[in-house]
């Protein structure tokens, strides 16, 4: 059997942001790096080709596809950037065959060259880690391997985080999946006692030391998020992190 390539950014002009786990801030740091992207003048992409919890009848709370599509303004079909939309707040597997609506990463694979066609820089969000399963066969680490892109990881600075990183690195890594940098992301308000903030920077610490890849943040938690998540974004697009992630990316 002949081994996975090693997949390079020089491979296409997308990357992949996934994360250790769901609820770390992929949205949050997509759209913050897709905003910064726009400000540099580059024409941007984005897609998530699968989301669970949808209901098409509500209108609030928004969902992260729709986020994505409104604060960076993409005009791009919503079935196309997100072809996989199902109502149940599920893991996709689950939600999939509640629906009877197989996931086909040839249609993914499809939409997604097709809206390369029309950027610079095309940003796919996953949905939750690496090992979540779409198909009965292949996981969200299969998708980043059939789509042939590098990827970003979202994780927290929080405690339990240096296990979940690290076994999402050694997940990535064992199918030869460049990973471009780790992104520690504050997902909570203020830490609440010294132990919260030994923790906080004491895992912080061990991530960059043991991850071998560049690690940036922690991206404070914005409180804006909570009221005008636009204006909450665009305050985090000003951080030194999302910077210092443009210069990893060479963007």
């Amino acid at each position: 059997m002949s081994k996975t390539p090693q997949i390079t950014p020089a491979r296409n002009r997308g990357m992949f942001i996934t994360g250790t786990d769901t609820h770390v801030g992929k949205t949050v740091v997509t759209t913050a790096l897709g905003v910064a992207l726009k400000k540099k003048g580059l024409r941007l992409g984005v897609m998530k080709p699968v989301e669970t919890g949808i209901c098409p009848s509500r209108r609030e709370p928004e969902t992260d596809s729709s986020r994505l599509l409104r604060v960076l303004a993409i005009v791009d079909p919503p079935d196309v950037v997100t072809p996989y939309q199902f109502s149940d707040p599920l893991s996709p597997l689950a939600a999939s065959r509640k629906a009877q609506q197989p996931i086909d990463f040839e249609c993914i694979k499809n939409l997604y060259q097709e809206l390369s066609r029309n950027c610079d820089r095309l940003l796919v969000e996953g949905v939750g880690g690496v090992m979540v399963p779409l198909t009965e066969q292949q996981t969200v680490r299969d998708l980043i391997v059939y789509l042939e892109l590098p990827c970003v990881v979202v994780s927290r600075p929080t405690l339990g985080s240096v296990n979940h990183t690290l076994l999402t690195l050694e997940a990535l890594r064992d199918r030869k999946i460049h990973v471009l940098a780790i992104v520690l992301n504050q997902t909570t308000s203020a830490l609440r006692s010294e132990v919260e903030q030994l923790q906080y920077e004491s895992t912080s610490q061990l991530i960059r030391e043991l991850s071998g890849i560049p690690v940036v943040g922690p991206i404070p938690f914005e409180p804006l998020l909570e009221t005008d998540w636009e204006q909450g974004i665009r305050q985090l697009t000003e951080d030194p992190a999302i910077t210092q992630l443009m210069t990893i990316l060479r963007t």
